[in-house]
């Protein structure tokens, strides 16, 4: 899985919390005989800590390549209740 974009960041003390628009994170369509299953990128949430000498990248492309190399435990967020303006 690859972190497409990031939708926000919260840093509490050594705690971080990153929403993020996360690959192959949803399965869009189960595989037949003919056909493999079908992944989406999808809005995730995921918390680590931070070492007391550890700081994050402050650019979004090195962020999100820093959150790969963490090999972190991407949790969906529920967004059926989100109202979409058409």
């Amino acid at each position: 899985m690859s972190v497409l974009t990031i939708e926000d960041t919260t840093i509490n003390g050594s705690q971080v919390t990153v929403t993020a628009l996360v690959e192959d994170m949803c399965l869009v369509r189960k595989s037949t005989l003919f056909d493999l299953d079908e992944w989406a990128p999808a809005l995730c949430s995921a918390s680590f800590e931070l070492a007391d000498d550890e700081s994050i990248p402050l650019d979004e492309s090195s962020f999100c390549s820093y959150l790969d190399q963490r090999d972190l435990f991407w949790q969906l967020v529920d967004v059926t209740d989100w109202y979409l303006a058409s």
